[in-house]
């Protein structure tokens, strides 16, 4: 896959938010933001660093 965070862990969450209509997946990953596409509106990819993403949360 190429991305930080090994499929192993993130398709699991994949699975779990495309089956629960209440559930929302967030990628933060400076680079390689990337969601699949068969999560459509339940995804967000935010291509910077997690230190960038609460700072902007926090102000």
């Amino acid at each position: 896959m190429g991305y930080n965070t090994p499929g192993i862990i993130k398709y699991p969450f994949w699975r779990l938010t495309q089956v629960n209509s209440n559930a929302f997946y967030a990628c933060v990953n400076q680079g390689e933001a990337v969601v699949p596409p068969q999560l459509g509106t339940q995804a967000v990819a935010i291509d910077c660093g997690i230190t960038q993403v609460l700072q902007a949360l926090s102000a």
